[in-house]
């Protein structure tokens, strides 16, 4: 029903409130509920960065090393979770 990023009800008025508090004046954009897109290439490669060649697509995208362990893809539970807490976490799950 909703996307991933307002699935907790709190999550929800936090986007709702910044939306409604956007000040177009102060910015050249539109209202906004995530300052980033759902799904992109990193958010991908999130996900699929235990699995070649992905590894290395990912590796290429941090100047040839992995990304710092703790921002690597653990479990999908400790990802969700992360979902529930973290207004700016608005990571899809890839299928």
């Amino acid at each position: 029903e909703y996307p991933v990023g307002a699935q907790d009800p709190a999550n929800r008025r936090r986007l709702h409130n910044r939306y409604a508090d956007f000040d177009e004046g102060m910015n050249d954009e539109p209202p906004f509920h995530f300052g980033q897109h759902y799904s992109s290439r990193p958010i991908v490669l999130y996900y699929l960065v235990r699995l070649p060649p992905f590894t290395y697509l990912a590796m290429d995208m941090q100047g040839g090393r992995l990304d710092i362990a703790d921002r690597l893809f653990r479990s999908i539970p400790e990802t969700w979770a992360s979902f529930q807490k973290v207004t700016g976490d608005v990571r899809e799950l890839t299928p």
